[in-house]
C-alpha cells in the first residue's frame, strides 16, 4: 500500500501567502473610541449641568463611615441649643478601681450617668472586674440649676437583672466652669459602704453658650405662642421629696420633677426605681 508524501514545496507556498497577507495590515494607533459604545452628544450647557450634579459617596470603610456619622452628630448637637441651658459640659469616663468582685466569675461593668434630664450609657467591658476601662465620651447640654451629676455601675448580667454594684452623686467643681478641665477621681458607695466601693476617673469641661439673639417685633406674640407651659411645682414640694430620698442629690430631685412636669407620683416613681437600684 502505497503511502502518500507531504510536499515541502507545497507548505513552504502557504507560509510565504501568510506572511504576504501580514504585510498588508495596516497597523497603527487605534482610535479614541475604539470599542466603546457611542453616546449621545448634549449641549454644552447640559454638560455643565451633569458636571456639576452631586454624586453620591458611599463609604465603606467602618471606621471612616464612624467617623462621618460621628461629625454628623456632632454638627447636629451644636446646631440647636434647648432653652434654660447654662453650656456645654463634657464628660469622659476613663475608668474604674472597684472594692470587690461580686460574683463567682470576672464582672461585666458599664458605666450609666444623668446628667439633668439626659442619661448616657457606655459600652460593656467584658471581664473587666474590679479594673473596668471605658474611655467614654458624653457630650450633654447643662441646664441652669444642675450642679452635680449622678452615676451608677452595673454589672451586666446574662440571664438575670444587671446589678448596680456602686454609685456616687458628684458635685461638679467650680474650676469647671472656669474653663479648667478637671482630671480627678471621686469615690464610690455601694454595699461596702459610703465611700467605701472604689474610685472613678472622670475628665470634666465645660463651655458657656451665648445666648442667641432674638428679634424685637412680635416679642409678646411669639412668646405667648411658643412658651412652654409653667413648671407646677414648689421649693416646698422640693425639700418633702428630698426628705424622703435623702440619698439622692436635691438638684437631681428638681430635674426630675421638671421632666415629669411637677407630677408628685411620676416623679416619686423614678426616684423609688433609682433607689432600687442601689
Amino acid at each position: 500500500m502505497a503511502s502518500v508524501a507531504s510536499n515541502p514545496s507545497s507548505s513552504k507556498l502557504q507560509q510565504n501567502t501568510a506572511a504576504e497577507r501580514r504585510k498588508k495590515l495596516l497597523l497603527g494607533e487605534l482610535p479614541p473610541d475604539f470599542l466603546r459604545l457611542a453616546l449621545p452628544v448634549a449641549p454644552a450647557g447640559v454638560q455643565q449641568v451633569v458636571a456639576r450634579a452631586a454624586v453620591p459617596v458611599v463609604i465603606t470603610d467602618p471606621a471612616l463611615a464612624a467617623q462621618h456619622n460621628l461629625i454628623q452628630a456632632q454638627h447636629a448637637f451644636y446646631s440647636f441649643v434647648p432653652p434654660n441651658t447654662r453650656g456645654r459640659i463634657s464628660i469622659t469616663v476613663v475608668e474604674a478601681k472597684l472594692a470587690k468582685n461580686y460574683g463567682i466569675i470576672r464582672m461585666d461593668p458599664y458605666c450609666r450617668i444623668r446628667v439633668g434630664n439626659a442619661v448616657f450609657e457606655t459600652q460593656v467591658h467584658a471581664k473587666g472586674g474590679k479594673a473596668p476601662r471605658w474611655d467614654y465620651i458624653m457630650n450633654a447640654y447643662l441646664p441652669h440649676g444642675v450642679e452635680s451629676i449622678y452615676l451608677q455601675i452595673y454589672d451586666e448580667r446574662a440571664f438575670t437583672v444587671d446589678e448596680c454594684i456602686a454609685w456616687a452623686h458628684i458635685v461638679l467643681p467650680n474650676g469647671v466652669f472656669n474653663g479648667e478641665i478637671i482630671d480627678d477621681w471621686y469615690q464610690l458607695s455601694g454595699q461596702q459602704g459610703d465611700g467605701k466601693e472604689g474610685a472613678v476617673n472622670l475628665v470634666v469641661s465645660f463651655s458657656p453658650v451665648e445666648a442667641t439673639p432674638t428679634t424685637v417685633t412680635n416679642v409678646q406674640q411669639s412668646q405667648q405662642q411658643n412658651a412652654p407651659p409653667p413648671v407646677l411645682f414648689t421649693e416646698e414640694e422640693v425639700n418633702e421629696l428630698h426628705v424622703m430620698f435623702p440619698s439622692i442629690d436635691i438638684s437631681v430631685i428638681r430635674c426630675i420633677l421638671e421632666e415629669k412636669r411637677g407630677n408628685k407620683d411620676a416623679t416619686v416613681s423614678a426616684l423609688l426605681e433609682m433607689t432600687s437600684d442601689q
